[in-house]
């Protein structure tokens, strides 16, 4: 059974599942902090299930118990009913990093106890905006209408069960990887190219996944069939979409470099990976679909010096970050990680005050240099100084240049 809060005018619903009781009193102190929401608790997993079922809430609440995985299990049953709801974990000092982990894939937010509801209000606001951006009609009938799967690639949801299994090993992942030959044959050349910089060839398919990590192999083979499905038109002319992709993975390589010299958890390390592979499929996306469409834009944003998306913002009403944050979104891909892709070039946007993927991914991209375009087109980000001394990292910002040197070079090496 659910207790409901009774001033409930503000805009979107929160159900919690609560069953010790633990926040019983949360209805008086969410009205006293002024946040108005409709708050629900459930004291059993089923009857939380069974309301999802029945209506729809705007976000969902599961404290963090010592049973992670069976918490971080109902989320994902509660992603399946609810894809569009906010989902927070709270109490999240109880787990270890592994867990962590496994419940960022789901969750939009992994909060401790010690987060007030002001923070947290605050924070949903935030999150419930960008879910009514990336489910604006316009943009959602534009991505159904490019040829776009209705859901990730089959091999991501394996390497997905997979790693959430705990029993899976590294020749078990292979074989999944390996059902494809040209995925495979693209993550070993990636392995074996400048962009990583192993001392030496790597020619087995286990030991390139023991040395990249499952979670990073995971994430290129998404990328690499991603690239298969969206091709560039024969008479393609105004960049390379094989180029484009090299630079991503650059991007992803900086990302997660950033944010282990950031300090930042294993999970926004991996989600920095992902997105800074992702942060440009709006544009193979935009440039596959309508070619003649997106060669004007290249060239009026050449033409009038004016940043990439805000010239398709102004064509398309969107732009390339939103297409693709919309498609990853659809496929529940981790939240953090669409956050990144669709706001990398508008990092001021977030009104988060913390290092995330974001930051790595929007750093990255603006560090790296543009790939060749005709017209001398810049895809790349321009740096937001107000986004970086919002976070807190401006001085963090000339050690960055100097590992974003590094990967300017093998950028070079490579061309």
């Amino acid at each position: 059974m659910g207790t409901e809060a009774k001033n409930s005018s503000y805009q979107y619903k929160v159900a919690m599942l609560d069953r010790e009781g633990t926040y019983a009193r949360w209805s008086q102190e969410i009205a006293k902090a002024g946040l108005y929401w409709k708050f629900v608790r459930f004291d059993t997993t089923d009857s939380l299930i069974d309301n999802l079922e029945h209506q729809v809430f705007d976000v969902v609440i599961i404290p963090c118990s010592m049973q992670a995985l069976i918490d971080i299990e109902n989320m994902a049953r509660v992603t399946q009913l609810q894809p569009q709801s906010i989902r927070v974990f709270f109490g999240s000092e109880f787990w270890n990093p592994g867990y962590k982990a496994k419940a960022a894939e789901v969750a939009h937010r992994i909060y401790p106890t010690t987060t007030t509801l002001q923070e947290i209000g605050e924070q949903l606001d935030y999150q419930v905006k960008l879910v009514r951006l990336l489910n604006r009609s316009s943009l959602q009938t534009y991505v159904s209408n490019v040829g776009c799967l209705p859901s990730p690639p089959q091999m991501y949801k394996q390497l997905t069960d997979a790693i959430n299994s705990d029993v899976a090993d590294l020749r078990t992942i292979g074989e999944i990887v390996a059902q494809d030959p040209a995925v495979t044959a693209r993550i070993m050349k990636q392995v074996n190219s400048a962009f990583f910089g192993f001392s030496r060839e790597i020619s087995d398919l286990t030991e390139a996944i023991s040395m990249l990590g499952v979670r990073n192999l995971r994430s290129m083979a998404l990328s690499s069939q991603l690239q298969q499905q969206f091709r560039p038109d024969n008479d393609w002319k105004q960049f390379s979409f094989d180029k484009l992709a090299e630079r991503s993975l650059l991007v992803g390589r900086l990302a997660q470099a950033i944010s282990r010299r950031a300090g930042a958890s294993k999970a926004i390390q991996d989600q920095a990976f992902l997105a800074g592979l992702l942060h440009d499929l709006g544009v193979l996306i935009m440039a596959s679909h309508d070619p003649d469409q997106y060669k004007k834009i290249l060239n009026y944003s050449a033409k009038k010096q004016k940043p990439i998306y805000l010239v398709e913002k102004a064509a398309f009403g969107f732009f390339h970050g939103e297409v693709a944050g919309a498609l990853l979104a659809l496929w529940n891909l981790p939240p953090q990680v669409v956050e990144a892709v669709m706001l990398h070039h508008v990092p001021h946007l977030s009104e988060n005050k913390e290092f995330t993927a974001l930051t790595a991914v929007h750093v990255a991209d603006a560090m790296l240099p543009s790939i060749d375009t005709v017209g001398n087109c810049d895809l790349a980000s321009g740096l937001s100084l107000r986004y970086l001394d919002q976070v807190g990292v401006m001085e963090e910002v000339p050690q960055w240049r100097i590992a974003a040197n590094e990967y300017r070079l093998r950028m070079v090496s490579n061309s």
